[in-house]
């Protein structure tokens, strides 16, 4: 729960102090956890780090021009580590929360947006399955690359983001409603 509310409170952070304090932690967070944690993160950083990395130099290259060096490498560096970070806490929350406890959390976010008509038991599984399935996304990206790769000649760019999410959540949804009506199909006693 306190690693969830973390990942939401990061999204409006700006302080750089804050967000880097974040990063290490959620590095630290997987080096407590041996040597599976740390080559779970070594790979984390390796994808997902590669991908921050890549997303600020494109933005520092788009803003240079409107507000300066300094000013560009400040927001670029923000917006990379904010990305980091909330994807390396996202996979800390798929080790170490059993999903249940994840989508009962989840749950009780959405229910709010019920009178709205959302359906907030399969909006939390999808979202529940999204996390759970950061190390899935990873590889996503890593396919997408190798085939941009193998089709072009040159390494990936930005525009295989779009695709590979567009991807990760369509799939998701249809697994979110494989397993909903499975479970609606079961008798309530077993």
């Amino acid at each position: 729960m306190g690693l969830a509310a973390a990942s939401v409170a990061l999204l409006p952070a700006q302080d750089l102090a804050v967000l880097i304090a974040v990063t290490l932690a959620a590095c630290l967070g997987f080096v407590s956890l041996g040597l599976p944690g740390y080559r779970r993160l070594v790979g984390v950083l390796k994808t997902a780090g590669l991908l921050a990395a890549f997303i600020g130099f494109f933005q520092f290259v788009v803003v240079v021009k409107e507000v300066g060096s300094l000013q560009a490498l400040v927001t670029a560096t923000t917006s990379s580590l904010r990305l980091l970070s909330l994807v390396l806490l996202a996979d800390l929350i798929s080790v170490t929360t059993p999903l249940s406890k994840m989508l009962n959390v989840i749950g009780g976010l959405l229910g709010p947006l019920k009178p709205l008509g959302v359906k907030s038991d399969r909006l939390s599984l999808v979202v529940g399955m999204m996390i759970r399935s950061a190390s899935l996304l990873r590889q996503l990206f890593q396919t997408a690359g190798d085939a941009y790769g193998a089709r072009s000649g040159k390494s990936a760019r930005i525009g295989i983001v779009a695709p590979v999410v567009r991807h990760a959540v369509s799939t998701n949804v249809l697994l979110a409603e494989a397993l909903q009506s499975r479970a609606l199909r079961r008798p309530p006693h077993q």
